[in-house]
């Protein structure tokens, strides 16, 4: 059977990753895979070259483990991102993903939302020059700021911000952020929420993908930030299907930056249904609408 476009570049691809081993064993397999992204001319669509490159991914960190954060957020979750985003803004919006590896999730958006303009953060200097190869190989322009987005930064404001946020405790204790515990270490994740939505535009968007119990496990700060800062829109849980304990579960959280309180809309709290159930996620899909209806003419 003739290989498929898609499977032809994933060849390239790890052929070419593996080569690059052999030359330099020092380097790691992430390194090396960015590297290939610029010596492999990529076949057929858009979709195709990017999936090419999250199996290529995958494989690379099949043979070298990685830490968890490093894990490209799956097409799924990506893609129900997308929706929530064209769903409030269009398909003429400018996006911030927040702490964005290898920028895999902005392309996935990129994918559905064909005239997003995109912007990333990415701390870790290996997948910041990941994702910028990416970008060359997609032929998708994108600012990336490679740095702690904590940490201020000179960037345009956008119309909506993104991300699949690493969860666990920020390093070092901060000051000036709603989320941050008083003593201690805060979490990372939460403070990566709340420093996303500076950069988004008043009655802008946030779409995170969080831990399922952000509301309930310590919090009292994100209560806080959403009775102050920003206006909770919906809690969406993802599948328990595709996580391997209920102790990994995420959820996404839909937001506008500032405090309003809705008007004849309650916030929309439900369980996202299983992927492959097409008759059931349409019925879902279905009841966003319906709600973000409700909400826009209020």
């Amino acid at each position: 059977m003739e290989q498929t476009n898609m499977e032809k570049t994933y060849q390239k691809l790890v052929q070419e990753t593996d080569q690059l081993i052999e030359e330099n064993p020092d380097a790691s397999r992430l390194e090396a895979l960015g590297e290939a992204l610029l010596y492999v001319e990529g076949e057929g669509s858009f979709d195709e070259r990017r999936k090419a490159f999250q199996f290529a991914y995958l494989q690379q960190v099949q043979k070298e483990q990685v830490q968890p954060n490093h894990q490209l957020t799956p097409d799924s979750i990506g893609y129900m991102v997308a929706h929530l985003v064209q769903l409030f803004h269009g398909s003429s919006v400018e996006v911030l993903d927040a702490g964005s590896g290898t920028g895999h999730l902005s392309m996935t958006v990129k994918e559905q939302v064909e005239e997003a303009q995109l912007n990333g953060i990415e701390v870790d200097p290996v997948l910041a020059r990941l994702n910028a190869n990416l970008c060359e190989f997609l032929e998708v322009p994108m600012n990336i700021y490679p740095q702690d987005i904590i940490e201020p930064a000179r960037i345009n404001q956008v119309d909506a911000a993104i991300g699949d946020l690493p969860v666990g405790y920020y390093p070092l204790e901060v000051e000036g952020f709603t989320t941050a515990f008083k003593k201690g270490r805060s979490f990372a994740h939460l403070l990566m929420l709340e420093s996303a939505m500076t950069y988004v535009k008043d009655d802008g968007l946030g779409v995170f993908v969080v831990p399922s119990d952000m509301l309930e496990k310590d919090n009292e700060t994100i209560k806080q930030y959403l009775s102050e800062s920003a206006t909770l829109l919906m809690f969406l849980n993802l599948p328990k299907s595709i996580f391997k304990t209920e102790n990994q579960r995420k959820s996404i959280i839909v937001m506008k930056k500032n405090f309003s309180p809705l008007k004849n809309n309650e916030v929309l709290i439900g369980d996202v249904p299983d992927f492959k159930n097409t008759s059931q996620m349409k019925r879902f899909l279905e009841q966003t609408e319906s709600w973000y209806d409700s909400y826009a003419r209020n």
